[in-house]
């Protein structure tokens, strides 16, 4: 187990590197920050033009600009934001706490919404419900994100006036006061469900298909032929072993929805590290740019690490890969 561990976090640390080459390549092919950043009264003037370039660390070659980026980045250090004047680094640690609370509460609502439907379904196969729940998961698999939030936006917060439209309320750092969470709760009910619509969908249609694999099974035949009652063959012997690959599933997930909330963030203005990297790449604002991509890359690769952790130990099979 200690070879497959190492063998991960060797595979890990490599995928991170590669990251932090290209994204650091593909930023500097973008623009050049020193002239965007220079006064109008000065954009012709190529003297303020190199002192800029020199101040930014830009007059460097690229090779050494990197080499002196990845040093930086093993302590977090991503340098100054070009627009804010401060440290990337207190931006993100401002910012991180509003994506992981937002990724977790879309997870919570995937699984708590995706198993339940999907394992229904799958009791119901072939009924009306049945095929409502295949035709929500249908939806939520092809709906685009920005088209359900503004549909919820206008449903919920214009039309009923039931939950706020945008923003974080109150609520500041990782842990609010108890005072905070109600409206913390409401602000994130919207932004969550659209970020996890799609995980909902998958979920559900997974559920659905490990279950009908074990309703087939003989020991649930069984138990049925016994006389044990419905509810409990299925919710206490029937779901409990459906949720493996469920469960599986989940972890990787939520590594992708700490990724993948930039236009989630940007609708309902959540001041997330999504925002942060749409701010940094509209200004040519690259080491913003390169701390939110790096932070996210980061959290993925360790996610998935501890995933593939667990499932060596959960199957021994997957240590000999």
């Amino acid at each position: 187990m200690t070879a497959y561990i190492t063998r991960r976090l060797l595979e890990g640390v490599i995928t991170l590197i590669a990251l932090s080459f290209v994204v650091f390549g593909s930023v500097h092919l973008a623009g050049d920050p020193a002239r965007f950043l220079l006064p109008i009264s000065a954009e012709h003037d190529e003297t303020v033009y190199e002192e800029q370039r020199k101040r930014l660390g830009l007059d460097k070659p690229f090779i050494v600009q990197y080499w002196n980026f990845l040093k930086n980045a093993l302590l977090l250090d991503f340098g100054n934001s070009f627009t804010e004047r401060r440290p990337v680094q207190e931006i993100l640690a401002e910012r991180i706490p509003a994506t992981v609370h937002l990724a977790l509460a879309g997870i919570i609502l995937a699984i708590g919404i995706g198993v339940p439907l999907g394992i229904i379904s799958a009791v119901k196969r072939d009924t009306l419900l049945d095929r409502v729940c295949k035709a929500f998961a249908i939806f939520g698999m092809a709906a685009p994100q920005f088209w359900v939030a503004i549909m919820l936006i206008i449903l919920f917060a214009g039309y009923w006036g039931w939950l706020p439209a945008f923003g974080r309320g109150d609520t500041q750092g990782w842990l609010p006061e108890w005072s905070q969470i109600p409206n913390m709760i409401l602000h994130l009910l919207l932004p969550a469900f659209v970020l996890s619509l799609a995980i909902i969908a998958a979920i559900m249609r997974l559920a659905r298909s490990a279950m009908l694999e074990v309703l087939d099974t003989d020991y649930v035949k069984f138990a049925q032929v016994k006389g044990m009652a419905d509810r409990v063959v299925i919710w206490k012997h029937a779901a409990r072993n459906a949720l493996i690959p469920v469960i599986t599933f989940g972890g990787i997930s939520l590594a992708g929805l700490l990724n993948g909330s930039v236009v989630v963030e940007v609708v309902f203005a959540w001041p997330g590290v999504g925002l942060m990297l749409l701010d940094g790449v509209l200004s040519n604002n690259y080491p913003q740019v390169l701390g939110a991509i790096m932070v996210s890359g980061a959290a993925y690769i360790l996610t998935a690490l501890m995933v593939d952790i667990l499932y060596g130990y959960a199957d021994p099979r997957v240590r000999m890969n």
